[in-house]
């Protein structure tokens, strides 16, 4: 789930260029415009940065005195996705071809203008920003004050982990799935368990009494769990504040 802090967290920006004039010019550059920024002069220095503050941008120079910004921009494009920008005299077709080819996301031919550069940093964090959003909604559902984030396998009420056992989130999960809809208790119970219930109902109405207490004990609201006359289950987004 994105916290808060994620989304308030301010981008860091490393930048690998052995040129230490032009690296602290684009550095300062960057602060100003609010930015964290990172130097490193060759490629071991930026494998040293990357494990201890992994950049949520890079900037390379192509040419670097331990290596090739190419070859780096493939080394770390194993374990991120973080956009790349390219900074580089080489202003062949070739040498663009084999920079995108490589991961790079963008590329600027030195000299460049510190418009168009802080214009391209700008683009490629938002374009970046606004895949992770979707990416992270593709595995999130939000029903009140509930959170159910599917890939850590977890819920949250207003915030909190509500700490839900493997079994107490694979409920939730198939009632807030089927909001609205009554699911039965051998339905449930088949998915969860992932056998026929037989005479175990008694199983499914513990786990379902602990899930609402925890629900409860981290002040969820706006839904409810709701319990059929016929013993069934359904997960109804309502106004009140508590549930029922």
């Amino acid at each position: 789930m994105t916290t808060t802090s994620e989304k308030d967290k301010t981008p860091l920006i490393l930048i690998v260029e052995d040129d230490k004039d032009l690296a602290h010019l684009n550095m300062r550059l960057l602060k100003r415009q609010g930015y964290d920024a990172l130097v490193a002069y060759n490629a071991e220095q930026a494998r040293a940065v990357v494990r201890e503050n992994p950049p949520d941008l890079f900037v390379f120079d192509v040419t670097l005195p331990d290596g090739s910004g190419f070859s780096l921009c493939r080394e770390f494009r194993k374990d991120t996705h973080a956009p790349v920008l390219f900074l580089t005299g080489k202003s062949e077709t070739k040498d663009k071809i084999t920079g995108l080819g490589a991961g790079g996301d963008y590329y600027l031919t030195k000299p460049y203008d510190r418009d168009e550069f802080l214009a391209v940093i700008q683009t490629l964090l938002r374009r970046e920003e606004q895949t992770r959003k979707k990416i992270n909604e593709a595995f999130v559902i939000e029903r009140g004050s509930v959170i159910l984030s599917l890939s850590e396998y977890k819920a949250y009420v207003n915030g909190e982990d509500a700490e839900l056992t493997i079994k107490e989130f694979a409920i939730l999960k198939m009632l807030m799935q089927n909001e609205g809809k009554e699911l039965s208790a051998e339905t449930l119970y088949e998915s969860v368990w992932g056998t026929t219930m037989n005479n175990d109902a008694n199983a499914l109405r513990l786990q379902m009494s602990r899930l609402k207490k925890k629900l409860s004990a981290g002040k969820a609201n706006g839904f409810a769990i709701v319990t059929s006359y016929a013993g069934g289950y359904s997960f109804t987004v309502t106004e009140t504040k508590e549930n029922e």
